[in-house]
């Protein structure tokens, strides 16, 4: 090994300095190391930098494809620094311009593990994100198509099906009327009941409609803070000549503490319509339905509770939550006709609100279904009313 260079630094005030530094400092002539300091020996995992004296560069760094430092690089070179029982560490070596840059080769030496993995860690993220967007892309794609597909079928099933069906309907129409002749009892009895399950074919249809374009989502909702006041009285309005003629009547019981709410008016007007039309189905002739609205405070947040009672049969204990699932049908629901997705509709409404919706047991006896929305503020304008016959 040969002895001590001339440009070595012999000053002990000097040698302190240089080993204070953060980064790794050496001297090497001939491909060896002449001298270094204690940050590279810390680096290098060697108890003292007279340790790496005498190394060749070749054992000291490993070449991780950009070549070995002293090789006459004007520019840093990246490769790795050995250590004693590890992999090693991801440095930059940068050659120092001086003097003595004829006889020697001055380097500083700085860690770059942590950004080496770093670089290396967000270039697997961005893999993983190329190859993320480009299946989001082709599941798009095939959402796109397969949305296309449904709509086709849908437009498919209701003509070939519903213009039938209304066909049908209205010939049973025309030969109830008597307008081509005469009718026996007989007769119009096959007439009647062909025109009842025209009805409720349609009605089917409808439903199947609905729900498989309500399937795909639940869609946009533009929401609004306003006041339930008017639309459950306009709902109700709309029941006026189904309540006379099954003998009925819609109380709207709203208490006047009942907040403003924030919804999207026309789908809680679908949810209000479907469970007042089920109401109508199994209220006795002659009874009220009704339609309540208040506040309530769930979990440390504010709704306003919309209810819709009947003095039906109720809905079994079993049932309630059930009834809720698509094609569901419980107790007397099930001989009422249609495919039982109106509920599972009203579901999907009201939780896409950040609401819920359940049924429960009417105070002396039939059955209670009650959702909740989100409260926005102000008080209803008006007290209890009454529609209907």
């Amino acid at each position: 090994m040969q002895g001590p260079i001339a440009d070595e630094p012999r000053d002990d005030e000097l040698r302190r300095l240089l080993d204070a530094a953060s980064d790794g400092l050496a001297l090497a002539r001939q491909g060896a190391v002449q001298w270094a300091n204690a940050s590279l020996a810390r680096m290098a995992g060697v108890a003292e930098p007279k340790d790496l004296v005498g190394l060749a560069l070749e054992e000291v760094f490993v070449d991780s494809g950009h070549g070995l430092p002293g090789g006459g690089a004007d520019g840093p070179i990246r490769c790795r620094l050995a250590r004693v029982g590890s992999e090693g560490r991801a440095v930059l070596v940068e050659p120092i311009a001086g003097p003595w840059a004829a006889r020697v080769v001055a380097l500083r030496i700085r860690d770059v593990t942590d950004l080496h993995t770093l670089e290396s860690e967000v270039l697997r993220t961005g893999r993983a994100l190329h190859d993320a967007n480009r299946e989001l892309v082709a599941l798009r794609e095939r959402h796109r198509n397969e949305a296309a597909d449904r709509e086709h079928l849908l437009t498919v099933v209701s003509h070939e099906l519903r213009t039938p069906c209304t066909v049908i309907a209205g010939f049973n129409r025309m030969l109830l009327s008597e307008r081509f002749g005469t009718l026996t009892e007989r007769q119009r009895h096959f007439l009647e009941e062909s025109q009842k399950s025209c009805q409720r074919l349609n009605s089917f249809i409808g439903n199947l409609l609905e729900t498989a374009r309500e399937s795909l989502s639940v869609g946009p909702l533009e929401v609004a803070e306003a006041s339930l006041v008017p639309m459950l009285e306009s709902v109700a309005a709309l029941f006026e000549p189904l309540l006379r003629e099954r003998e009925l009547r819609i109380e709207l019981a709203l208490d006047p503490a009942t907040p403003r709410a924030r919804f999207d008016p026309p789908r809680i007007e679908q949810v209000l319509t479907n469970l007042i039309g089920n109401a109508l189905k199994f209220a006795p002739t002659a009874s009220a339905i009704e339609v309540a609205a208040r506040a309530l405070r769930a979990g440390g947040r504010d709704y306003a509770e919309i209810s819709v009672s009947d003095a039906g049969p109720g809905v079994d204990e079993r049932d309630r939550q059930r009834i809720f699932d698509p094609y569901v049908q419980a107790g007397q629901g099930a001989r009422a006709g249609g495919l039982g997705l109106g509920l599972a509709i009203c579901r999907r409404i009201v939780e896409a609100h950040g609401g819920a919706i359940q049924v429960g047991e009417r105070p002396g006896g039939g059955s209670r279904f009650a959702f909740t929305l989100p409260a926005a503020g102000a008080g209803l304008e008006r007290g209890t009313a009454e529609a209907g016959a």
